[in-house]
């Protein structure tokens, strides 16, 4: 194995690190990376679970790791967040039949908001698909931890420093930050505080909750319903 290592310097003794020493510096960008993380998601996620995960996509970029390309922490950084997002996706509780039903209460909102004009209740929406209002908001707290891009396809995470992204890639980045910045703008204004609060103020569900004066359960099913909101508003915003 080729040692990439060998031209980082030991901040002790100035000397070329170890595998090891590379490795211990990098498992506070796991810790560091995984508590982040955590805060954004439901519950029942251990971060240890993360941790782990983390820990493991650390190991490959370890050994991957060349100095050529830049500073060692940048580098290994979307390494380790790629390797959680993996552990995330392949705990997902949502089976396939979850992942069709977000797909139908998409399309049904969807629908909804161009007959009505504005954007639907949630008991126009239960009604359109033949469930109770307590099955929707059932299935919103399925949905709150599904990302409002990407599924169970998404192709696993690569270690690329940003500066390596081609000017085609940032282009197609940027139309998709307008065109998703578009679709949020069009959502109520509840639903937008909502998902202000938790992807971009990183609240925690029980944080939220304190502002709106509800339940972090309640919260766990408003925020299924903005993502699927979000998902409509997206679709058209791009279509």
């Amino acid at each position: 194995m080729k040692n990439f290592a060998r031209a980082y310097e030991s901040p002790q003794s100035g000397r070329p690190a170890s595998r090891d020493e590379l490795i211990e510096r990098g498992i506070v960008v796991v810790r560091r990376t995984a508590f982040r993380m955590i805060r954004r998601l439901t519950p029942n996620v251990d971060v240890e679970d993360l941790v782990a995960a983390g820990t493991e996509g650390l190991l490959r970029a370890v050994d991957r790791w060349d100095p050529s390309r830049g500073p060692f922490e940048p580098y290994i950084e979307p390494c380790v967040r790629g390797a959680i997002l993996d552990e995330l996706r392949a705990s997902d509780a949502m089976t396939r039949h979850g992942r069709k039903r977000l797909r139908e209460v998409t399309a049904a909102i969807g629908r909804l908001e161009q007959r009505l004009g504005r954007a639907p209740e949630g008991a126009e929406v239960a009604q359109t698909l033949g469930i109770t209002i307590e099955e929707y908001w059932s299935l919103m707290a399925d949905f709150a931890s599904t990302p409002v891009l990407g599924s169970e396809e998404d192709a696993e995470g690569e270690c690329a420093l940003p500066e390596t992204r081609d000017p085609v890639t940032m282009l197609e980045e940027r139309d998709l930050r307008e065109a998703l910045r578009g679709a949020i703008l069009r959502l109520p204004d509840r639903t937008q505080k909502i998902l202000a609060l938790y992807y971009q103020e990183e609240c925690t569900l029980a944080e939220i909750g304190k502002i709106f004066g509800v339940s972090e359960s309640r919260v766990c099913q408003l925020l299924g319903e903005a993502v699927s909101r979000l998902r409509v508003g997206l679709e058209q915003e791009v279509s």
